[in-house]
């Protein structure tokens, strides 16, 4: 990142959290999920993600790549995957999304200066159990932080 784009990066934020990154705190800088949810009947997959208050737009765009990627993964899925999970969903209220994924990506500062990024994945234990899904996660993960290097 040039000085001029460094400079431009860190103005978009509240002083405190500008400082923090020049501390070396983790930023949280996206956050989406994928849960399994029925209504009227049917299952179904929805992906929630932070509120964009406040957010650049370019992160808002960032975060809309990360939800095409999700939903990607989610869409390769096996049938045989699918089949279960949508036994889970039955199971649940209406009411009741099942989270199975959550993917965050968490931005710092190393000591030269550069930008430092991590992706995790967090699984519920359902989602754990089954290895396509852990898989899909995994490629998640890495498609995401190809993105977001790119910032």
């Amino acid at each position: 990142m040039t000085p001029a784009a460094s400079q431009q990066f860190y103005d978009a934020f509240p002083d405190d959290v500008a400082r923090g990154i020049l501390e070396g705190r983790r930023l949280r800088a996206h956050a989406a999920r994928v849960s399994l949810v029925r209504e009227a009947g049917s299952t179904g997959f929805a992906i929630d993600t932070l509120q964009a208050d406040g957010r650049p737009k370019e992160w808002e765009r960032t975060t809309q790549r990360i939800c095409k990627i999700l939903k990607n993964e989610v869409e390769r899925l096996p049938a045989k995957t699918k089949t279960p999970l949508a036994a889970v969903a039955h199971l649940m209220s209406e009411d009741t999304p099942v989270p199975l994924i959550t993917l965050e990506t968490w931005l710092s500062m190393k000591d030269d200066g550069g930008s430092w990024w991590e992706v995790t994945a967090l699984l519920n234990l359902a989602a754990v159990c089954l290895p396509d899904v852990v898989k899909a996660s995994e490629r998640a993960k890495k498609r995401v932080l190809r993105v977001v290097t790119q910032l």
